[in-house]
């Protein structure tokens, strides 16, 4: 059973070494595809016994992968990019692996970003030599599409992995590759030819934050093009529910909770939610008002975490994020130990966020070791927003309002949800002041939803908080809000909200009374 290991490349002459390397014992067959190389890369790959073809790049990954294929020889192909490199501790179940199972497996990537959580997932990158299996889309290229029209076995996992250094901060700043993938996903979209894979990419390659509206729509695209399509495919599709969670945090970022829970929701296999599908409905419920829910659907995706995925590889980082929701849920339904336990998992996962909220913790509880933590926080992560607004709460704890305004400032202009939430606190202490400034923002959660209608009943304007927000809490944040500014002596707002919100009852239940409860 011979193995081959086909890549393409240009000017890979730094990356290189380290992938051949990596494959020298391993596969029986090297092919490179150069598609225009200026450096050392033919000479690198011919040095390492591989076979070298060339072909002209024409800003499609798919013909360039199809290329490749047939300069092979071997029984089975293993795709590997110039910028990976196979782990070696993963090897030595791959040959029984070829062995038996389906024509083509899945292999876990581990994407190397910069950070102390790096991402993984499940890609085809094993199968066999078939010509009908073939590559599609000019970017972000895949063969599962070609598995389903030749009714091949969908694809299992296997035990390789390979890492992936291309995602690394300093190579994507110095190739460029966000704007030469756009620029491809752009064409493909505007020509009419984009799938729901192809939009799915279009989004998640757009910035988190500063994709706005484009990404939103991109998002949107996808789901409903994906929708349309048999769910016994979309059961075969290992980015399915990771577009869920994107979609539905997009939605919640947008205010809109229940299409958010509606998504989410609806993407499940065999009746069973996703781990990544339960991450965002934990978020959307905490977000919503519900912690206690919040925490439940995180423990139970935490549990599903352990039991293993057939299509989408999931470790550390997800596992992190549903224990640093599970933390913020305990923390909001005031079951302090909890709230601790979730929080030192969260840490020990690397949560930076989790990481920010014990310094906290332990300042408001005048353990010394907290100055500590936030002083290393500051040194490492000084440009974070989530440390900006740690080190905020930590100088107003000291009475120093300006340094604490200053760091909220810093943080508010960085988009992200810890930016929302200084913008957030800026504008409730400038109301505090006796200013009255506008609030800009969605209502991304059950706080700014109770600005926006705080801002209704001030100003008469038309108001209906989304149907899947707790009245409840709505209403008790609210309230907070109106006795904070009666402490603040802005007993002239509260007199304002009242006269507005005397016939409010059928936007919020109970609106019209809450200047007299306080």
């Amino acid at each position: 059973m011979r193995l081959t290991a086909c890549l393409i490349a240009r000017d890979e002459e730094n990356a290189l070494p380290r992938c051949l390397a990596s494959l020298g014992g391993i596969v029986d067959e090297i092919c490179l595809l150069d598609t225009g190389s200026r450096d050392r890369t033919v000479e690198i790959a011919r040095g390492h016994g591989a076979v070298v073809g060339f072909r002209a790049w024409d800003q499609d990954f798919s013909a360039a992968r199809n290329a490749c294929l047939e300069l092979a020889t071997g029984d089975w192909i293993l795709q590997i990019d110039a910028d990976e490199e196979i782990d070696p501790a993963t090897v030595a179940g791959l040959r029984q692996d070829l062995e038996s199972g389906p024509p083509c497996r899945l292999v876990d990537v581990v994407l190397l970003d910069g950070t102390d959580r790096p991402g993984l997932v499940r890609l085809p990158r094993l199968f066999s030599r078939d010509g009908r299996i073939r590559y599609r889309r000019p970017v972000h290229e895949s063969v599962l599409e070609s598995l389903d029209d030749a009714r091949l076995p969908p694809p299992a996992p296997c035990r390789l992995r390979l890492i992936h250094h291309g995602y690394r901060p300093e190579i994507v700043e110095n190739r460029a590759k966000r704007e030469r993938n756009l620029s491809i996903l752009r064409a493909s979209r505007d020509s009419g030819r984009a799938d729901a894979y192809d939009l799915y990419k279009l989004a998640t390659t757009l910035p988190a934050w500063e994709g706005g509206a484009e990404r939103s729509r991109a998002l949107a695209s996808a789901w409903q093009a994906g929708g349309m399509q048999p769910e016994s495919l979309r059961a075969e599709w290992p980015w399915w529910d990771r577009l869920a969670q994107a979609y539905a945090m997009d939605l919640v970022r947008r205010g809109e909770f229940s299409r958010a829970r509606d998504v989410a929701a609806s993407a499940s296999s065999g009746g069973r939610q996703s781990p990544l599908a339960l991450t965002a409905l934990a978020e959307l419920h905490l977000r919503a008002g519900f912690s206690g829910p919040a925490q439940d659907i995180a423990q139970r995706a935490i549990g599903q975490l352990g039991e293993g995925a057939t299509l989408v590889a999931l470790g550390g980082k997800e596992e992190s994020e549903l224990e640093w929701i599970a933390a913020r849920a305990a923390k909001a339904s005031r079951i302090e130990d909890r709230f601790l336990l979730h929080l030192e998992r969260a840490v020990s996962l690397g949560s930076l966020e989790g990481r920010c909220m014990r310094a906290g913790w332990k300042i408001s509880q005048e353990i010394n070791e907290g100055w500590k933590e936030l002083d290393i926080l500051l040194r490492s992560d000084a440009r974070s927003p989530c440390v900006l607004v740690a080190a905020s709460e930590a100088a107003r704890s000291q009475g120093d309002r300006s340094t604490s305004d200053l760091l909220l400032e810093q943080a508010a202009a960085i988009p992200s949800d810890s930016g929302r939430l200084a913008a957030t606190r800026l504008w409730m202490r400038s109301w505090l002041a006796g200013r009255e400034p506008s609030y800009d923002l969605p209502p991304f959660d059950i706080e700014a939803a109770a600005i926006h209608g705080f801002l209704a009943m001030l100003h008469d304007l038309p108001w209906k908080p989304d149907p899947f927000l707790h009245v409840g809490m709505l209403r008790s944040t609210l309230a907070d809000i109106l006795e904070a500014l009666l402490g603040a002596g802005r007993e002239d707002v509260v007199r304002r909200f009242a006269a507005g919100a005397a016939s409010r009852d059928a936007d919020l239940p109970g609106v019209s009374g809450l200047v007299e409860g306080i």
